[in-house]
Formats: structure tokens, sequence, C-alpha cells
């Protein structure tokens, strides 16, 4: 309750710089909201903060957050030109939902950079291979800095036909202290993105290593929330934990912005991130899944910068479904 209290009113306050500030102004320099040090979300930024200050010709940086909850109201605000976000947490704050209490009017996306993986670990010493088995374990089933994911672990939960009153719930304050505490056999299970630093150093350094538990059957629970999907990853060197095919949640990551940026600005950005995409492809692994026809999904979460639109339909990509969704979301 406390954090949604914090969250509400610091978007009140959003809204209220947000009506002062007028219109977008060209950017001096680019700052870019992340998750912690080490987390997919936070190498995402500082591979793009790299590229977009060569090639902007402007001083560009990530700021690290605790989670990602708690760098939307700067977002909001304007404080923040841009951030990574998932597809589930970025429609959220745009229609009022969960924890955030009013719209977030002022967030718009730029591009999907990354369908990342989620799924609950466990220590492969404790021979845990399912969600099945987690009943009745010590398991993270929320984290207070990134509140919108608990639609995440429940829908893991759910595959198998659990909710946290069937499991002893835990709830950490954010990704790296969850895979700590996996590690050191205060918390059983927890669900994070897949093949991050911490998670592979905890692999590395656990007797047995981790497991990463294969979903149960009932996948729609899943597949029914907007912006997430079921898929499979099997062995490979890129996936600790993951010894035979085991399905998983797929989560859109988004490259957003707000309206306090200009077309102008916003359209450069999606064209540099787009033109120089081989290059943080080799520079960071976890994006080379995702080709550049992929930086515009099927279906629109939450709206499009209109300097993003721009872009998209000048390569092409822009549809009639994509203009379809735009209005509806933008629809008073």
């Amino acid at each position: 309750m406390l954090l949604r209290n914090a969250v509400f009113g610091i978007f009140a306050a959003a809204s209220a710089l947000a009506l002062q500030s007028g219109a977008a102004q060209a950017l001096d320099r680019v700052s870019i909201g992340t998750g912690p040090a080490g987390t997919l979300y936070n190498q995402i930024g500082t591979t793009m903060a790299g590229v977009l200050q060569r090639e902007m010709k402007v001083p560009a940086n990530t700021r690290p957050f605790s989670g990602t909850t708690v760098y939307l109201p700067p977002l909001a605000a304007g404080e923040l030109n841009a951030a990574i976000n998932s597809s589930v947490e970025s429609r959220s704050a745009y229609l009022g939902q969960g924890v955030f209490e009013k719209p977030v009017t002022t967030i718009r996306a730029l591009a999907t950079l990354n369908r990342a993986p989620f799924q609950f670990f466990a220590r492969g010493a404790d021979n845990i291979t399912s969600v099945e088995q987690l009943k009745g374990k010590k398991v993270v089933t929320q984290y207070r800095t990134i509140r919108p994911f608990d639609a995440v672990i429940s829908s893991a939960l759910a595959t198998a036909g659990l909710t946290d009153k069937d499991v002893e719930a835990v709830v950490m304050a954010g990704v790296p202290d969850a895979i700590r505490a996996v590690s050191d056999g205060r918390v059983d299970a927890a669900v994070v993105a897949l093949n991050i630093p911490p998670l592979r150093e905890a692999d590395a350094t656990l007797q047995g290593g981790i497991r990463v538990l294969t979903m149960g059957p009932n996948e729609d629970a899943v597949n029914s929330i907007p912006g997430l999907e079921v898929g499979t990853i099997g062995p490979g060197p890129a996936s600790v934990g993951i010894p035979v095919a085991t399905r998983v949640t797929y989560m859109p990551v988004y490259l957003n912005s707000n309206t306090h940026v200009s077309n102008d600005d916003a359209y450069t950005m999606v064209k540099t991130v787009y033109d120089n995409w081989a290059e943080m492809q080799e520079a960071l692994p976890a994006l080379r899944s995702t080709k550049q026809a992929d930086f515009l999904p099927a279906r629109v979460s939450h709206p499009f910068h209109d300097g993003a639109i721009r872009f998209f339909k000048e390569i092409g990509l822009w549809t009639a479904q994509h203009q379809a969704d735009q209005d509806a979301l933008l629809k008073p």
C-alpha cells in the first residue's frame, strides 16, 4: 500500500509538470531509465546509450533504478527521455491499472527491442524441475519495485493450477535480491529474466548450478494476458539451467519515451537504433534473436510516439491494424 500511494503521488506531480512543460523541446542529452546494474534492461540501456551518444552527438547515459516501476514516474514527467520497460508494465501504466491508479498518458513506445524469456528457477541440487513442484515451497510472489510483474509470476503459477495461497509467499525488493535469496537457500524459487549475468553467476557458483522450471500444462494462463506468450527454450551454451527443452514465458521489452520528447528526436532515436542494430547485437547477445522487422510488434499494447510512427511508415512496417490500435488507445 505504501508503494502504491507513493507511486500515485509521484505520478500526480508528474502530471502537473507535464501541463507546465508545454511543447516538446529538442534533446540536449539522452537519459535512459533501466533496472539495476547487471539486469537485462540495464545491459540493453548501456549498449544503446553508447550508440546514441556517438550518432546523435549528445551526451547519453543510463540511470539505473532499483526497479522498473520506480523510474516510470520520472519518465512520465520528462526527467528521463527514454526507458526500458516490459509490455505488461507499459500497458498497465498507460491504462492506469494495478499499482497505477491513474493513467500515465505521457508514456509512448519507440520500439520493441527484445522478446525476453522469464521463468521460475531453483537450485539444481533441490531437484525441482517443474512449476507443479512448487506447492508448499518458499516462492517469490511479488517484487516491490516491479509491481506489474505480479501478472507474470501469478500466470506462471497458474499454469500448474497454483496461486500464491498454495506456496509460502515471499515478497522481495527486486530481481538481484531474489537471485541471491534462491542461491542462499532462503527462497526455493523466483521468476527472473533468463540468462542475465547474475543468474549465470549463480549457476557457476552453486553446487549443482541452477535449474529453470518448465511451466504447467495450462498455458492459456499466460497466453491470455496481453503482452505475454509461451515459448520453448532448448539446451545450449547460452542457456544456463536448461538441460532439456523448457516451456517459459516470453515478454516483449520496449524502448519507451514520452510526449515531452519532440517528434524529430523520437524519430532520430528509433532510426539510430535501427540503423546500428547489428552493432548492438554483436555487443549484447540477448538482442540477437530480434530482427529489425521485429521493432514493431503485430499489435500495439500502448501508444507509439508520433516520431516513431513516422519512421515505421517510411520503412513500410506501420499497417492499418497498427493505426487502428493506436487510434483506439488514444480515443478520449
